[in-house]
């Protein structure tokens, strides 16, 4: 037993890896799809049954974080194609998100 607590307190430590701005977006939208499916579940449990029309909403956070995503490779050097097609892209996937939320909205209210 003496031996491996040897062995590693020799080896040398790792050094502290902290997360990318792309990685802590996506963990963000994770967040939001976790927040999400905790309120389906408490309405669900709450009223017997399940919110429908609730498509648009779901796709929402992931469009917002491929929106980010783009940008964010954009800064760093990473993504392809110029400016042009940064600003596009990111505008389509905000504008999807942004729509979704809108045509979404009335659907739920109409349910509770």
């Amino acid at each position: 037993m003496d031996e491996n607590k040897v062995q590693s307190e020799e080896t040398p430590a790792q050094p502290i890896r902290y997360a990318t701005p792309v990685q802590r977006t996506w963990a963000w939208v994770g967040v939001v799809y976790m927040v999400i499916l905790v309120l389906l579940t408490t309405y669900a449990l709450a009223h017997g049954t399940y919110l429908r029309g609730i498509g648009g909403i779901m796709v929402s956070p992931a469009l917002c974080g491929l929106g980010a995503t783009v940008i964010l490779r954009y800064k760093q050097g990473v993504g392809r194609g110029g400016a042009i097609p940064c600003v596009l892209i990111s505008g389509v996937c905000f504008l999807l998100s942004g729509w979704n939320v809108i045509r979404g909205v009335p659907i739920i209210l109409s349910q509770l």
